[in-house]
């Protein structure tokens, strides 16, 4: 009886963490292509991300309850604003989700007076694609669609202008 409860648990450890190491081999790292995607904006625009080849592209996921996410937003607007000549553009993912309601994205979106879009992602599926398993989550997207970083937490204006150094 000892040997097959210990087999029993065996298996069952492999179970329970086989599946935790294949999901992280889907991420999306450094060096692949960006997932596109059609998603609306606060204001009812479709926003498709392979309109916007041939910018780089600061792409945030986020939430108006996490905190880290509201003090970004501030970064990302200062950024925006400091960026905007160029061929930058910054997009907020909201999970939507996990939201209480999209009424309080747009009320948040509103009332910080982000200059840039944001998309609502309404049934999780972007944020699904893109292996977000925590907010902020940021990719830096170049001009040919490629990821050139992946920044788990919240950024600073900062350390987005050394990221695009680095391209």
């Amino acid at each position: 009886m000892n040997t097959f409860s210990f087999f029993l648990k065996i298996l069952l450890i492999i179970f329970i963490v086989f599946p935790v190491f294949s999901d992280s081999s889907l991420a999306l790292e450094k060096g692949e292509k960006a997932i596109d995607f059609t998603l609306k904006t606060t204001e009812d625009i479709e926003f498709n991300l392979e309109s916007l080849k041939g910018k780089v592209i600061v792409l945030t996921f986020w939430t108006t309850w996490c905190s880290y996410c509201q003090e970004e937003m501030a970064e990302l607007k200062k950024f925006y604003i400091g960026e905007k000549s160029k061929d930058i553009e910054v997009i907020g993912v909201n999970i939507t989700s996990s939201e209480n309601s999209q009424k309080e994205v747009i009320q948040f979106v509103k009332q910080s007076k982000l200059p840039f879009s944001v998309a609502l992602d309404v049934n999780g599926e972007v944020s699904k694609s893109y292996q977000v398993i925590g907010i902020p989550t940021n990719y830096i997207i170049d001009k040919t669609g490629t990821i050139k970083d992946k920044i788990l937490g919240p950024v600073t204006a900062e350390r987005l202008h050394q990221a695009l150094l680095d391209l």
